[in-house]
This record gives C-alpha cells, structure tokens and sequence, in this order.
C-alpha cells in the first residue's frame, strides 16, 4: 500500500511539473514555432519588461548618442528603486555596467538610472519610446508602464504586460545586438571596478549546452517567467516561459525544451544539388536537370523524408543541344508547408 500511495504522489508530481507555467513557446531564428501553448494570452512581464530598456539603451550607443564608456550619476529617485545592486544616491557608473547590472542581475535601479540618462531625465518619455518601439516592431500586446518591471504595488503605475508570442519576436530582435549577448551570456561579472559581483539570475548559463541569454522575470503577480536563447552548431533556438510558479520548475522546463530541441532537430538538406528532379526530352535525347544549389533549412531528424519533396516545374522551351550548367527553368519545392525556389540546371553525369 505504502509504495502504491508513493507512486501516485510521484506521478502527480509529473503532472504539476509538466504544466507549471501557464505559457510555453519553442521557436527558432525563422519564425518557426515547435511548441505554442496558450502563447498568445497577456500576462505580467515583470523583469523581462528589462530587454526593451536594455534595447533602446543600445540604440542609442548605437547611433552615436551616447557611448558605453559615459558615467552615469545614480539619482536619489534611481537609489531608492527596491531589489536590485545597491547604488547610493551620486555614485556614478558606466552606461556599461549599468547594462550589465540590469541584464545580468536584472537590477531595478540600474534599468530605472539608464532610463533616466537615456531620457534626459524624463522617465515617462522613457517609457512612451518603449511602447513606441514595440509598436514599430509589430509587438501589439506588448505594454510597458516602467522601465524595468516592477508590480503597481511598487510604482504607482499600471502592470508591464505582454504575450509569450512578442516576447518571442522581441527576442528575435534582441538577438541582433551584438552588445546585448555579450553581456547576456555571462553567469556571473564585475563591475565598480570589481568591488560588486553580479550573479546572473539566469541559472542555465554555464550549465545547459549552449544556453546565452536572454532575460528573466519574476514579481508575485507574474510568477516566473523566462526568455531563453541557446545556440548549438550553429542552429539556435528561442524559448518562452512564462507564470511558472517556482524559479527551479521553471529552468527545469526550459533546459528540457532546449535539450529536447537539439535532440531532434537540425539545419538539413531540403534541396539537394545533386539530386535529380526531372528529365526533358531535345531533339529525341534526354537530359537530366538538378536545382542550381544546395538549400537547407531546419528538420526533425527523425521523420524527414526526401521523397515528400514536392516540385513545380517551369520549363524554358529549346530545341539546341544543350550545354552542362545550363539553366532551363525554375522550379518552386513543398515541404510541409514551407516553399523553396531555385532554378533548374542540366548538368553532365
């Protein structure tokens, strides 16, 4: 009886963990989704709301505003911003570390602070450019009412809120900026000249293959949430979970989706050269055409099927001999759902 009743309290104990989150999203670089659940409902971002302030902190590096090497002075408002590395009123920091701060230990008063020197001081600005850009991006759910995610209970302000499925897309941008994954991908640093170590609230870096980035969230209201990036022979994959109810069950879930990814899926020949694909008759002889290149494409290793590549044809009429390399058409090829277009070659064999 007593390893029956264990049984049971260890298989619900699969069932808790198997659905602690209330959204789940698996993509790559493409756009491709491999697991959607519930991705598109609105939720509290909590610290995640940081990858947007870390972005247009970058834009402006970017465009020559500002440099990473600008000392930042810590206001008295920035100082009294709660859970975060503790930074007196008049203490100056780089623009750098402040980055650092706020992507590595998801440090409240330094996302507050760049917002600030980012803004000229006028942080509410700093929060419409926020939702300006997400707005650009084609990020609808996406609402921001601070700088780095704090409850209305902190702030006085409404909730940062958005979907799974534009946090996704706002990874697919974050990606992009070099300077962002350098810091991202780091477990643990220095800053204030080594004096205050940041530890990265990330716990799958340094312990899942690959795993580089991007931003985690958690405030009571939210629960936790995650954004993750890992990049394994060079196939990447993105992964989304948000409302886990613990921090552990949370990276727990995320490094089995990203395992599982890699697992089974990997950049592929979808089209081949140097496989046939249809024959045309000039003058009484045959000649055999290929694509003109290689094109690949992300596939389950487990269930690709060569054969179920389905072809349209377009084919240039010619009566002449014809010469190894020439092009005669076009063609477009289906593959669950997806389209590729080359052109035709014959080639001598």
């Amino acid at each position: 009886m007593k390893k029956v009743i264990l049984s049971l309290i260890f298989l619900l104990s699969i069932t808790v963990f198997s659905y602690d989150y209330k959204e789940l999203l698996v993509g790559d670089t493409k756009g491709n989704l491999y697991v959607q659940d519930n991705i598109y409902e609105v939720r509290p971002l909590a610290s995640m709301t940081k990858i947007m302030t870390i972005l247009l902190t970058l834009d402006k590096v970017n465009s020559g505003e500002i440099s990473l090497n600008n000392y930042v002075p810590i206001s008295t408002v920035a100082s009294k911003i709660p859970y975060g590395v503790k930074m007196r009123a008049g203490e100056e920091y780089t623009v750098e570390e402040l980055l650092k701060a706020t992507a590595i230990r998801s440090s409240n008063n330094a996302a507050y602070a760049l917002a600030e020197y980012v803004s000229g001081g006028d942080v509410n600005n700093f929060v419409y450019m926020m939702n300006e850009k997400a707005r650009k991006l084609g990020l609808d759910s996406l609402r921001y009412c601070t700088p780095h995610g704090l409850p209305p209970g902190d702030t006085g302000t409404c909730m940062d809120q958005g979907s799974a499925y534009d946090i996704y897309k706002l990874a697919l941008t974050a990606i992009k900026y070099p300077d962002y994954m350098s810091i991202a991908n780091r477990s643990s640093d220095y800053i204030k000249d080594g004096t205050i170590m940041l530890k990265a609230t990330n716990n799958l870096l340094g312990k899942v293959d690959g795993v580089d980035g991007l931003k985690t969230g958690y405030h009571r209201a939210a629960g936790s949430n995650i954004v993750l990036t890992a990049e394994r022979d060079g196939l990447r994959v993105i992964t989304v979970i948000m409302g886990s109810e613990k921090s552990k069950n949370r990276d727990n879930l995320g490094e089995e989706e990203i395992n599982y990814f890699f697992a089974n899926y990997k950049n592929g020949k979808i089209i081949s050269k140097n496989n046939p694909v249809t024959t045309i008759k000039v003058n009484n002889k045959e000649y055999t055409l290929y694509p003109d290149k290689d094109i690949e494409d992300i596939i389950n290793i487990n269930n690709f099927d060569q054969s179920k590549v389905k072809y349209k044809l377009n084919l240039n009429k010619t009566t002449s001999k014809l010469r190894d390399g020439q092009i005669l058409g076009d063609y477009t090829a289906i593959y669950e759902g997806n389209e590729y277009s080359g052109k035709l070659q014959y080639k001598q064999r």
